[in-house]
């Protein structure tokens, strides 16, 4: 599968490398011994104060070992919760994509509809990764936009033919700048531009996994399902989920499980990348028809 090839180029890629000038190694001099768990934890819990941006190719060959294989459970257990044999192909518009685990979820699960998937996410030192998924990926047609701030992205712009939406891990990383009202308003593009030109032929799905907190933004998931309703169309399908027990996203259902799907992580692989073994996010999934 795509997802544990991409997990092992990443791994010998981190291995053999080291911090250069396209990995902020002027960061990294004595500051990091190369070891990007320091920085990564900086970038999420803000240890050291020194790294907030994920601005380092070596630093997201780490992030994919660490991340991939949780964010990628996340979605599926999402897809799960729909049977999704009415939609005629998928094409999906993943916001924030990173390295891809929403794509790699959808080829887990086998669906027999074509599929093709376009990526967007502002961060240009993903580039040598998403080459890799472009290559490796056999199912579908494949493009990534980098570069890409999705805030100002769907400033007059019309996206058609889209039938799928995916916004995974991204409010949680603007919510501090914009807060209620800048969601609001970016959930009033994304109605406008792409919800309400949904093709006529299929659902529309749409799928938002994010941190559980209400620091991060996770109770403004449910204004999308009033700016959509907002432009005439009627969500048909509003399910709410979560995998904590406490302190959890409003009205939402638990999984019975937590638990990472992809059981064959080793022990040695775990040591060198603290991989994530429980899913912990909040989940807005919907449909419109």
């Amino acid at each position: 599968m795509l997802i544990d090839d991409l997990v092992e180029y990443c791994d010998e890629q981190y291995q053999s490398g080291e911090c250069g000038a396209r990995t902020g190694k002027d960061r990294c001099v004595n500051e990091c011994d190369g070891n990007c768990k320091l920085c990564l934890d900086d970038i999420h819990f803000h240890e050291q104060q020194r790294r907030t941006q994920y601005d380092c190719e070596r630093l997201l060959y780490y992030y994919v070992c660490r991340y991939s294989y949780k964010y990628c459970s996340e979605m599926i257990y999402a897809l799960r919760q729909i049977d999704l044999s009415d939609y005629p192909y998928f094409h999906i518009l993943s916001m924030g994509c990173g390295g891809a685990p929403d794509l790699m979820a959808f080829q887990y699960m086998n669906y027999p509809q074509k599929l093709s998937y376009v990526g967007l996410d502002k961060n240009v030192y993903w580039e040598e990764i998403h080459n890799f998924i472009i290559d490796n990926y056999d199912d579908g047609k494949v493009q990534f936009l980098r570069n890409i701030d999705v805030l100002q992205y769907f400033d007059n712009r019309e996206i058609t033919k889209c039938n799928v939406i995916i916004i995974q891990y991204l409010i949680s990383y603007f919510y501090s700048n914009v807060g209620v009202r800048g969601v609001r308003r970016w959930f009033s593009k994304l109605a406008q531009s792409i919800v309400k030109n949904k093709p006529e032929n299929s659902p529309m799905l749409i799928i938002i996994n994010d941190v559980d907190s209400i620091n991060t933004g996770r109770d403004a998931f449910p204004i999308f399902v009033e700016e959509i309703e907002r432009v005439g169309l009627t969500v048909n399908r509003e399910l709410r989920r979560r995998f904590k027990s406490v302190n959890h996203f409003a009205n939402s259902v638990q999984y019975a499980s937590k638990k990472n799907i992809f059981d064959g992580i080793t022990d040695d692989f775990q040591k060198d990348y603290c991989v994530a073994l429980s899913c912990e996010s909040a989940q807005l999934i919907l449909e419109v028809y």
